[in-house]
């Protein structure tokens, strides 16, 4: 079954809001392994993060999904 945009739309909301308070209790740290190059620090990562679900919230903020098309037993192109 295919979501809808709105519900993905929430489903992101709700990411970024468990992320924030994942940071905010301090529960999140960053790898210490070789390789993790990028993002070395808490901080910036989750603000990246939070930053990148932000723009994907403000883009899903306008889509709204389609009704599924019924098949009509024919090719693409073709005319039926």
């Amino acid at each position: 079954m295919t979501r809808n945009a709105s519900e993905i739309f929430d489903d992101l909301k709700a990411l970024a809001n468990e992320l924030e308070d994942l940071a905010a209790t301090g529960r999140i740290t960053m790898s210490t392994d070789s390789w993790n190059k990028d993002y070395p620090d808490t901080k910036p990562a989750v603000a990246q993060a939070l930053a990148s679900l932000q723009v994907a919230i403000n883009a899903t903020c306008w889509m709204e999904t389609l009704p599924e098309t019924e098949p009509t037993g024919t090719k693409p192109g073709q005319r039926g």
